[in-house]
């Protein structure tokens, strides 16, 4: 078959789309003698859109399927078809056609693709890469210097103090991973602390920059100037919650020199796209590498959520002199856009890979020894600047939420563990909405302890204030509950896919008699922004609830209007409906636009058929969004088993480019 006809039939499938095949005409029109060429440039496109920053040549020759994630997106009968089109090209085709391309560069250059190794870019994206890279090889570098500015015993007392609650716990747990990372911290510029859900990186980083303004006062310095960051407004909420929580524990202890730093330690978090200036209706930023932006340390939260687009804006705007610190769940869900770099720069977290000089450098500063599985005389430069905090004091040894996702993380499953824990676990073996469970899961979780469903917030909408000035209080009050129980689904598309779970939902609680959803907008609609506003100062991502306010008029009389309700940093934002263009309701977000978040109950609905959309990632991330309680929605549970062997490896090459 020609390549033209391949890639119009692809098209016809499903699953190329308009923009790839165009993408690949434009190439045509200057390699017209290389369909190879066309056909490369059109998959290239396409992974893009499966999150791959490039296309991996040799991967996918071995297993095209696999590669281009096609398994959920053909059906059965096409598998055979695709596969033998492509596995019929060989490695080394690809790679001659390509290397003798006039539109290919293997580096620097105009063209627009880029071959590097076995790995074909959109130039874009190799140029994201390259930067970030070469950011963070600048940072790396620097250790030797940040450790001969260190004067010697200084950080052995200082992390004494700032860990003292640590020394006294009777859970106290050898090596103290969180000391480790504020003294790995002190001497670099590039530090990646990760972890699962409740291993205290909050609690860590606030520590660490403590330790750093300490440190500076010690030395008679000025005070480091400090920004807090995350992807999206729900993030950011959350970090400033936990990061105040810390500050004023901390600043409960008796430190010396702690009353002087405790206000150069900011509670405030702003967005990236807040942060670096992203001025609306355009990609122009207010800070770049020509105007960086006025810090010393930036702290980065949900790190995994990044894509390559955003951190090579990031890390350009930062002064050449100022620090980053990475935190993040190394095994959640990527980035929606393209690229996987917290996965790609924690390949090596959970073997350590510590040098033996490393190791003995933090033993002396800290006093903690680093397991002798965990060192080795091969460590890799990267690894000095990655610590994993490896106990989390949120879910236990005893705690079935803690047991499932450590489970499903390497990739088994005991479907004997919802047994175990029914006080924290539950398994719904429902194949669609329309079961007397699922009904009683939404109203009330099931009638179960910190089993709140949806009829919790919307029960507090009636006791509606009857004075304006307490408003702000109550609609607090209803988003905090709100918050303590979401539906989550692994897809937008299908039956048990976001946008039919929510008309579901609704239609239930309509039925209950909790809300009357006569028009598109009434009182307890829970909404998401899917488009950064900002004239509002609204992100995508931000929840809002609509309620009725009471308005004072003009002549002092008071009416009842609908307004949505959103958390912001100084409280509580009231919009006009009608202002709010770009929205949909939340009854049930993806597992995706969940990233961020904690709710005390998840419940997480799948289909009862294999469609190839559930994986490791996207299982874990689902359980660890709960606190106290996590319900699974699936008719066949078997299919779970298959789901947690499927694991979701992005492309690209970051790690190859980041100094030995």
């Amino acid at each position: 078959m020609q390549a033209e006809q391949m890639l119009e039939q692809w098209q016809t499938q499903g699953w190329l789309r308009p923009l790839d095949l165009a993408f690949a005409s434009f190439i045509a029109r200057y390699e017209p003698a290389q369909p190879l060429v066309w056909l490369a440039a059109a998959l290239c496109s396409y992974q893009l859109k499966q999150g791959h920053v490039c296309l991996d040549l040799t991967k996918l020759h071995s297993d095209p399927l696999l590669t281009l994630g096609l398994g959920g997106e053909l059906a059965a009968s096409q598998h055979a078809e695709v596969q033998q089109q492509l596995i019929a090209v060989s490695l080394n085709q690809w790679l001659h056609a390509l290397s003798q391309s006039e539109v290919v560069d293997i580096g620097i250059g105009h063209n627009p693709l880029v071959l590097s190794g076995k790995r074909l870019y959109l130039r874009r994206y190799w140029q994201y890469e390259q930067d970030i890279a070469s950011q963070i090889n600048q940072r790396l570098l620097q250790h030797e210097l940040l450790t001969a500015q260190l004067p010697d015993g200084v950080l052995l007392p200082l992390i004494g103090q700032l860990f003292q609650q640590n020394a006294t716990s009777q859970t106290s747990v050898q090596p103290d991973w969180q000391q480790l990372a504020c003294a790995l911290a002190c001497r670099t510029a590039f530090t990646v602390i990760t972890g699962g859900p409740g291993t205290g990186k909050t609690t860590t980083v606030v520590r660490l920059l403590a330790l750093l303004q300490l440190l500076q006062l010690r030395q008679q310095a000025p005070l480091l100037e400090i920004r807090l960051a995350a992807p999206t407004g729900k993030a950011a909420a959350r970090l400033k919650d936990s990061i105040s929580g810390a500050v004023n524990r901390l600043a409960a202890l008796d430190i010396n020199g702690f009353k002087q730093i405790e206000q150069a330690i900011p509670t405030t978090v702003s967005t990236l796209h807040r942060l670096l200036g992203v001025r609306p209706g355009s990609k122009k930023l207010q800070f770049n590498r020509y105007q960086p932006l006025p810090l010393d340390i930036l702290v980065l939260d949900e790190a995994s959520m990044v894509d390559v687009e955003m951190m090579a804006a990031l890390l350009q705007a930062l002064p050449v002199t100022a620090r980053i610190i990475l935190l993040g769940d190394k095994d959640q869900l990527s980035s929606v856009e393209a690229g996987a770099l917290l996965a790609e720069l924690c390949k090596k977290a959970s073997a350590g890979d510590y040098l033996p000089a490393t190791v003995a450098w933090l033993a002396e500063q800290t006093g903690q020894h680093i397991p002798d599985e965990l060192i080795s005389k091969d460590g890799s430069l990267l690894s000095q600047h990655i610590v994993m905090l490896r106990h989390s004091h949120r879910f236990g040894q005893d705690s079935g939420i803690g047991q499932l996702a450590a489970m499903v993380n390497k990739g088994q499953l005991n479907s004997a563990i919802w047994q175990e824990y029914p006080a924290e676990l539950l398994l719904l073996k429902e194949a669609g909405t329309s079961s007397a469970g699922f009904q009683q899961l939404v109203l009330n979780g099931s009638n179960l302890a910190n089993g709140y469903g949806y009829q919790h917030y919307l029960s507090l909408i009636s006791d509606a204030p009857l004075q304006p000035d307490q408003q702000d209080l109550w609609a607090q009050q209803i988003l905090s509950a709100y918050s303590s129980f979401q539906v989550l689904a692994a897809t937008r598309k299908g039956e048990l896919g976001v946008e039919q779970l929510n008309l579901q939902i609704q239609h239930i609680l309509a039925k209950a008699g909790l809300i009357v959803p006569e028009h598109q907008w009434y009182a307890g609609r829970p909404v998401m922004i899917t488009r950064n506003d900002y004239q509002l100062g609204l992100m995508n991502g931000d929840i809002g609830i609509c309620l009725p306010k009471l308005i004072v008029q003009a002549d002092g009389s008071v009416v009842s209007t609908l307004r949505v309700a959103f958390v912001v940093s100084d409280g509580i934002k009231w919009v006009i409906p009608a202002r709010l263009n770009a929205v949909e309701t939340v009854f049930a977000m993806t597992v995706h636009k969940s990233q961020g978040s904690e709710f005390s109950h998840t419940v997480l609905a799948v289909s009862g058929h294999d469609t190839g959309m559930l994986n490791r990632e996207l299982f874990y991330t689902a359980i660890t969004r709960a606190s106290a309680r996590f319900s699974l929605i699936c008719a066949e549970p078997r299919q779970l088993e298959k789901a947690v062997q499927r694991q979701t490896l992005r492309a690209g090459g970051l790690s190859l480019a980041l100094a030995d």
